[in-house]
């Protein structure tokens, strides 16, 4: 019975172990705030675009850091957030929230702030 229960025991531990099993989800509110306080940190500070529009640089800055931008690949520092849309005014960008949470959050950094 003893070996039984050690086995038990180390079942139960590899099971709290496990990556994939999502035993405390965060709450989708909480997920929201955090996404929005992710992208709100960054502003706007520049963008570099070549005559023909086949290359572009976006430019931000957060405190002391700086992020570059290039050809619509967002840097992982920004994961999840992507950039849905860009004008001369603002670019919208997108996160989508857990699948649990069945939807996504839209922001709008202004250009000319």
């Amino acid at each position: 019975m003893a070996n039984f229960n050690m086995v038990k025991a180390n079942i139960d531990t590899v099971i709290l172990r496990d990556p994939f099993a999502q035993q405390n989800l965060i709450p989708c509110k909480e997920h929201t705030n955090i996404l929005l306080q992710q992208i709100q940190s960054w502003q706007f500070k520049g963008i570099i675009v070549q005559v023909d529009h086949s290359y572009r640089q976006i430019w931000l800055a957060s405190q002391s850091q700086w992020l570059s931008i290039t050809d619509n690949i967002v840097p992982n520092i920004l994961f999840p957030w992507q950039m849905q849309s860009i004008s001369a005014d603002n670019i919208v960008w997108q996160a989508n929230l857990p699948e649990y949470c069945h939807d996504e959050i839209l922001w709008t950094m202004r250009l000319n702030e």
